[in-house]
Formats: structure tokens, C-alpha cells, sequence
């Protein structure tokens, strides 16, 4: 992914130190990160159930009903 329009701010050695990028472009990638957040926390839930379901399936722990978990969440 490249931004458009992106400058940097160098210091007297040439090393950049800064970005600078237009607010519309800004607004833009924290809203894309936040989505990207969110798809990531799902991922990890996700991940999270797999491995009980797995727990589950061999006996290792105790599956509960959908009303329980419902009771439990909300």
C-alpha cells in the first residue's frame, strides 16, 4: 500500500524523521487500521474457539449450549 501525496521531514543528516501525509489520506489509514483491528480480534476469537471445539471433541472440556453461552455473553 502506497500513499499518495506522503513528504518526510529529514534531519541535517538526510535521515528522515517524520512523515507527513494529507488529513483526508490520514483519516483514510485509521479507519483501514481499525477495520484491520477488528478483522484481527475476530481472527483470534476465532482461533479461540477452534481450539475448544477441538477440547471438546476429545473430551477435554465441557461443551455448553447455545442458550448457556447467550446467558454467560449478554
Amino acid at each position: 500500500m502506497t500513499i499518495p501525496n506522503t513528504q518526510y521531514v529529514v534531519d541535517s543528516q538526510g535521515q528522515k524523521v517524520f512523515v507527513q501525509v494529507p488529513v483526508k489520506e490520514w483519516e483514510k489509514l485509521l479507519q483501514d487500521f481499525k477495520r484491520m483491528e477488528g478483522l484481527l480480534s475476530m481472527k483470534q476469537k476465532l482461533r479461540t474457539a477452534f481450539k475448544e471445539v477441538g477440547q471438546i471433541q476429545r473430551g477435554e472440556k465441557e461443551g455448553q449450549t447455545l442458550n448457556a453461552f447467550l446467558d454467560e455473553h449478554f
